[in-house]
């Protein structure tokens, strides 16, 4: 008995099975949106940095409750990821909000006070925005120069913030610590 098979059929499934793959993969990806990173801070002390990063609901909207995540990123080791301590939260890298709305909210560096930042959505994604070196800037970048001492906390020399004006350009403002 001779069976008649279908020409198309190996093609025809091969196609269902990259369709279903395709389907799985765009699943995964609205699931497990990538990080959207508003700035980092680094230091001088080593290559390890601060991340602050938007976080999204399940909806891909702004988490109203907690609309950003600081975490280290070691960079000076592995590249893992590591949470920030309760002590680095309440004197160094933490933030308080204020003023949230899907659109942005009010961020300000509990360590550096004195610049408030405007994180706001520019159509595409979020941007942290400050005066720096008295342009209105998107913020990329905080450096920090500070000598280890014999005390609890690092010897503060200054704060570089680092960003894009308005027009494109880049631009720099190093504060001094007072």
């Amino acid at each position: 008995m001779h069976l008649l098979t279908n020409p198309f059929a190996h093609s025809t499934q091969k196609l269902a099975l990259s369709a279903i793959a395709l389907l799985w993969s765009f699943a995964a990806n609205v699931q497990a949106q990538p990080a959207e990173n508003l700035f980092t801070i680094a230091r001088s002390k080593n290559a390890n940095v601060v991340r602050y990063d938007i976080q999204r609901g399940p909806d891909g909207l702004l988490n109203p409750a907690q609309p950003i995540n600081a975490y280290w990123l070691m960079l000076a080791e592995n590249g893992r990821r590591e949470g920030l301590s309760w002590m680095e939260r309440e004197l160094a890298y933490g933030f308080s909000i204020s003023r949230v709305t899907p659109s942005g909210f009010s961020l300000r560096l509990l360590a550096f006070k004195q610049r408030e930042i405007q994180v706001h959505h520019d159509g595409v994604s979020y941007r942290a925005r400050v005066v720096i070196a008295g342009k209105s800037a998107t913020l990329n970048r905080i450096f920090v120069r500070a000598d280890e001492g014999g005390g609890l906390l690092p010897h503060v020399r200054y704060v570089e913030l680092q960003g894009i004006a308005d027009g494109g350009a880049p631009v720099t403002e190093r504060i001094p610590a007072s």
